[in-house]
């Protein structure tokens, strides 16, 4: 079973007000992982569009959605979302006249959003989300103090940290410090409060100018191979400013060699989205 789901809503936000866009990569786990990240992406659009801080205040909105989401997954008898959750990074762009405007990106868990920025003739990768591992220091603190155990990476065959009720590590070993679900350890630390980014966009005057080009946003499947910069390097190589839509296809292609070449026959799900920012925030102008 896909545990992904991705989408991509325009126009987003009032109606009538071609002003706004939502972009959306979430990577379920557990048993009914596929049911918590389909839950959180419909939840996600309805619930941010609906939000009456959308307009005026988007960072509080996101934070409020996400949370919520969980907290009314807990009360949804058709999804047991103790020991599933997904991750979640959400893209919100804002343009305005003159073609320039923002971009708001929320995200828990170890799914990434990274901007292209033409520098010197070549893209280079910028973070707009950091992966929330356990033992990120801030994260294992919360979660520790919360009564949580975190255990480090395995050395001998390279697992990530995990959160745990106990030090006798009983359950569940989740890899992430925050999510939307795994309700049996929201008690020690794991929450779904996201971290939320606001970055001003003024994008390239044209696909060979300097600045800000392209966004992409990938489950870990993605990037449990393929470093951040590596993948915008391959967007570029495949002129992702030309066809973004075959771009992305070409790094989930490259995305599942690596892992017939690392796994063999096992492999991750793999969900990838790729922004042309210059011909988005055009919209702008129109």
């Amino acid at each position: 079973i896909n545990q992904d789901r991705g989408c991509v809503c325009y126009p987003f936000g009032v109606e009538g007000e071609k002003t706004s866009a939502l972009f959306c990569v979430f990577d379920g786990h557990g048993v009914c992982g596929d049911k918590v990240s389909h839950y959180a992406m419909h939840g996600m659009q309805a619930k941010l569009e609906q939000h009456p801080l959308l307009a005026s205040d988007p960072k509080t909105a996101l934070e409020q959605v996400f949370i919520a989401i969980d907290t009314e997954l807990q009360t949804d008898s058709s999804i047991d979302a103790e020991l599933s959750g997904t991750t979640a990074v959400v893209a919100l762009a804002r343009w305005t006249q003159g073609g320039r405007g923002k971009v708001w990106v929320a995200n828990v868990g170890d799914s990434r959003a990274v901007m292209a920025v033409q520098k010197g003739g070549k893209l280079k990768a910028v973070a707009l989300s950091e992966d929330q591992k356990p033992d990120t220091p801030a994260e294992q603190k919360r979660i520790e103090k919360a009564g949580g155990f975190v255990s480090p990476p395995e050395e001998e065959w390279g697992g990530p940290a995990r959160v745990w009720l106990d030090a006798n590590m009983t359950l569940p070993g989740l890899a992430m410090a925050r999510s939307i679900g795994d309700h049996l350890v929201g008690g020690k630390g794991v929450i779904a409060k996201p971290e939320v980014k606001e970055v001003d966009i003024d994008p390239a005057a044209n696909m060979a100018a300097e600045g800000p080009q392209l966004l992409v946003m990938a489950s870990d499947g993605v990037w449990e191979f393929i470093d951040s910069q590596e993948a915008v390097d391959i967007l570029q190589a495949n002129n992702a400013r030309a066809s973004a839509t075959e771009a992305v296809t070409k790094l989930i292609e490259t995305a599942a060699h690596q892992w017939r070449k690392e796994e063999g026959d096992y492999r991750d799900d793999i969900t990838a989205v790729c922004i042309n920012l210059v011909e988005l925030f055009k919209r702008g102008d129109d």
